[in-house]
């Protein structure tokens, strides 16, 4: 008789919690929050932004907030998703501080404003603060495990922004190193196709993608029926950079080093070819005299050098710096 009391004591419970899990995962049609605001500091108002694509997450304008609705005296606000596309995008939900612009964000720190979510037309997402003075400080997540992994990739790529002044520049590297692998694992090993490619945007692909192609060949293999915009955009600029390889750069930054090389030569010998010109229309005496100039003698120790009368001397220095377009001793030393 125990072990039967026993038994429909834990079948209960086991109910009770098969029941919680469903209620937990219950599918909702909104995007919805409680968010006990502190009033003085914010205002009552909720905007949803649409993010198309993952380059976008942190740029805001009025073209990008397709709703907004009051929070109220509850901090409760609610946007329905019946007018949602089909497949799961990415929204944003941003609160405005007092006296701010309504399309500003706060990135980083506890007085962030925005919040990112992953919903559709039948999937929504439940969400509660719990700080009225940073309201997303600390949330938790309802019906949504791919918003919740979304959150979860961003709290660990913000790993490597809070150690970047912790250690050496080299510690620093190793972390960033582990936290990418992480990220591309998470990547390589979700079921949900936004936060895995997200998770895979947060790592450092650029960079990754060039030495590991193959690892990219294998990752859109497997996500090749997802047609989401996302995806889309990320594997043509993935098709761009393979495009724009290094060899390709280091051939081009080549041939322009070699083309100014050709065009600095060709200027330098120019510039140097005009003195010898000009040098060539300078008679034999009045080279000889440039010469005696250039060495720094006055016009009375060259009459005495070559024998002629000093106002010679000076009609001679007269037409060498006609001759050269020089005006002085000085430009003549230079030249």
């Amino acid at each position: 008789m125990k072990s039967i009391f026993v038994f429909f004591i834990s079948f209960c419970g086991y109910c009770l919690s098969l029941s919680a899990i469903a209620q937990n995962t219950k599918e909702i049609n909104a995007i919805r929050g409680t968010f006990a605001l502190d009033s003085t500091l914010w205002e009552s108002k909720a905007y949803l932004s649409h993010i198309r694509s993952f380059n976008d997450m942190y740029t805001i304008s009025k073209d990008m907030i397709i709703a907004e609705t009051t929070i109220d005296s509850d901090g409760y606000f609610e946007f329905p998703t019946n007018y949602f596309p089909e497949e799961e995008q990415v929204y944003r939900i941003h609160f405005s501080k007092k006296r701010a612009p309504v399309v500003s964000l706060i990135i980083g720190g506890p007085e962030e404003n925005h919040f990112f979510v992953i919903a559709s037309k039948t999937k929504g997402v439940s969400l509660q603060g719990y700080s009225q003075q940073f309201p997303f400080s600390k949330v938790s997540i309802s019906n949504s495990s791919a918003t919740g992994w979304l959150k979860q990739v961003d709290l660990i790529a913000s790993y490597v922004d809070s150690t970047q002044y912790a250690g050496s520049q080299l510690k620093r590297d190793f972390i960033a190193t582990g936290v990418h692998e992480k990220l591309r694992n998470i990547a390589d090993t979700l079921s949900e196709p936004l936060p895995s490619l997200y998770a895979l945007y947060r790592s450092d692909y650029r960079n990754h993608s060039i030495e590991h192609p193959e690892f990219y060949n294998a990752y859109f293999k497997k996500w090749k029926k997802e047609k989401s915009s996302y995806f889309s955009i990320f594997r043509k600029e993935l098709s761009l950079q393979k495009q724009i390889s290094p060899f390709w750069i280091y051939l081009v930054l080549g041939v322009l080093f070699f083309l100014l090389g050709i065009f600095l030569h060709r200027w330098y010998s120019k510039r140097n070819s005009k003195p010898s010109k000009k040098l060539k229309a300078l008679s034999v005496q009045e080279r000889k005299i440039f010469d005696l100039i250039k060495a720094g003698h006055s016009n009375k120790e060259i009459s005495e050098q070559h024998n002629i009368g000093v106002s010679t001397v000076k009609s001679h220095v007269s037409n060498i710096y006609s001759k050269l377009q020089i005006k002085s001793r000085k430009d003549a030393m230079d030249f």
